[in-house]
């Protein structure tokens, strides 16, 4: 219980002061970790610690699998529901909900229990995995994806708050190391663990995995993890009520952001492909993105320190760098396991399970670069000669990806994987650390809400603009190719059904016309590689081994 007397395996901090200020004066009755130090958390030891670490790990490698390993099973989705114009969405709908509600739960973290909003996020989860799980059309498939997305949206945000209650600064470096790499190792082992369980069972085994797992993680977050002891309230001045806690939730907020991001999303995702650029429903999409996205931002503003996403947190040389850097790095890993998926399995005719394993040196490479860069930085004490080593790297993986085509060897493009996933991983922890050094304790929360919105919305925005430049080609290169072949109506097959649709005497010329697309597609991770340099040289030089200002 959070008023429970301390023990070896509680979380406690010593009262703080209470800050008033001019035009705030709900501030003074707020209970959370109002400038809590270092020095005043008893950190944790003992068994709950350890399996609190356990039920993070757990969470993230869930939170991380979920998101790409919708990549292996396109093929199968495709042939299960008809359709390819959705496989954009199913990949963007998780990131939407990912992204658009992190500031949300930022907020949420700062006036509810950390504990109680971390469960329920899970419980979020597991409702929408489930959902995934029973679906029986594209629609319901893609609502699944969203509500699964916004659960995770909760988890991500809590897990670095709770490591930083776990753990002193100067082991940050290394447990986030170790937690973002679990995430991680979820991303890239998707395809494998995926490739599994649709060749043994279906594409909703992929989804059924989360409903035990997290059920673990809700067992053991409710017995390992108790809140920090909330400081002592003035018997003069009452607790908040539940309403004043929802309304400095910033619900209108909310409200504001989550459509104008779903307007971008459908803009991207229908532009150039259902409708035209010029369409007035792509144009009123985009008015309403930027209309409802500025009413965001100005609401942002008035609310000052009770905002969302106050001012002074955006205005971090290291959030903004790590926004863009970890948009930048989600994207890559996300286009390029989705598109290689299509590659491996479209093009070259594998099935699910060796795609999966074809992906295992990128696997390899990813671990081993985040092992690296954590104990690197753990050692020397800065964080950003990795970020570097990210910047130059991923561009030369990204663009030599593009090399591949349809009578080479796939042990070239496993390869080229596995120098990618390396790329990525050397400088992928490096938004969380920024944040981590550069903010106070009890802004954490909402700056990793902020690294959590710029990798959600990454890995949604790129993916979207990657379906629609695929769509477009893969229609033009197999009209190209084999003039007169139906581009369209291969839909009706199904990216993993092509070879049994198309005669075998227009099939060398329309997998040609497969692999052109592809590799245009592939196109934009490397430009996403150039671009990580941005917040390379915007991220604060800042080091794990000395305390934050």
């Amino acid at each position: 219980m959070a008023n429970a007397p301390s023990t070896s395996d509680t979380i406690q901090r010593m009262p703080a002061e209470d800050t008033v200020q001019a035009g705030h004066p709900a501030q003074q009755l707020e209970i959370e970790e109002v400038g809590v130090s270092e020095e005043e958390i008893n950190f944790p030891t003992g068994p709950k610690l350890w399996l609190t670490v356990a039920t993070l790990c757990v969470a993230m490698f869930l939170k991380g699998l979920d998101l790409t390993i919708v990549a292996v099973a396109v093929p199968s989705l495709t042939d299960q529901f008809k359709t390819v114009a959705d496989i954009g969405w199913y990949n963007a709908a998780y990131g939407l909900t990912l992204s658009a509600f992190v500031f949300f739960f930022g907020k949420l973290y700062t006036i509810f229990p950390l504990k109680s909003i971390f469960l329920a996020g899970i419980i979020i989860f597991e409702l929408g995995s489930l959902l995934c799980t029973l679906a029986t059309s594209s629609k319901m498939f893609i609502i699944g994806r969203a509500i699964a997305g916004l659960g995770s949206s909760a988890m991500g945000t809590g897990a670095v708050k709770m490591l930083r209650h776990l753990f002193p600064l100067s082991k940050q470096a290394l447990w986030i190391s170790v937690v973002g790499g679990i995430q991680s190792i979820g991303l890239v082992t998707a395809p494998i663990i995926g490739g599994a369980l649709i060749d043994a069972f279906s594409w909703r085994a992929c989804f059924g995995i989360n409903l035990p797992l997290g059920v673990f993680c809700i067992a053991f977050t409710a017995y390992g993890f108790h809140d920090p002891v909330p400081m002592t309230v003035d018997p003069e001045n009452p607790l908040p009520t539940l309403w004043n806690k929802i309304k400095r939730s910033d619900p209108l907020g909310t409200l504001l952001i989550v459509p104008s991001l779903s307007c971008f999303l459908m803009a991207l995702q229908w532009g150039g492909t259902t409708y035209g650029w010029g369409d007035w429903r792509i144009v009123l999409l985009f008015l309403l993105f930027g209309v409802l996205f500025s009413a965001f931002a100005y609401l942002q503003y008035q609310q000052g320190e009770t905002a969302t996403l106050p001012l002074r947190i955006i205005k971090k040389r290291s959030v903004l760098a790590g926004l863009w850097y970890s948009a930048c790095c989600d994207g890559i890993l996300a286009v390029t396991e989705i598109y290689i998926s299509i590659y491996f399995q479209g093009v070259k005719g594998y099935t699910a399970a060796k795609s999966g394993l074809l992906g295992v040196p990128m696997i390899v490479g990813l671990m081993i670069a985040i092992l690296l860069a954590g104990a690197g930085t753990t050692r020397i004490g800065y964080f950003f000669p990795f970020m570097y080593a990210t910047s130059v790297l991923a561009p030369i993986a990204s663009g030599l990806l593009t090399t591949i085509n349809l009578d080479q060897s796939v042990g070239k493009a496993s390869s080229l994987l596995g120098l990618l996933g390396l790329a990525i991983g050397f400088g992928i922890q490096g938004p969380q650390l920024g944040v981590t050094t550069s903010l106070s304790i009890e802004d954490i929360s909402i700056g990793t809400g902020v690294i959590t919105f710029g990798a959600g919305m990454g890995s949604a925005l790129f993916v979207s603009a990657s379906a629609t430049l695929f769509n477009n080609r893969l229609v033009d290169e197999i009209q190209q190719y084999s003039p007169s072949t139906n581009g369209s109506a291969l839909e009706a097959a199904g990216l993993s059904g092509i070879r049994g649709y198309i005669g075998s005497e227009k099939l060398g010329a329309v997998l040609s016309g497969y692999n052109k697309a592809v590799v245009q597609t592939l196109y934009l991770p490397l430009a996403l590689g150039l671009l990580t340099i941005v917040g390379t040289v915007a991220m604060e030089r800042r080091s794990v081994k000395k305390k934050q200002s």
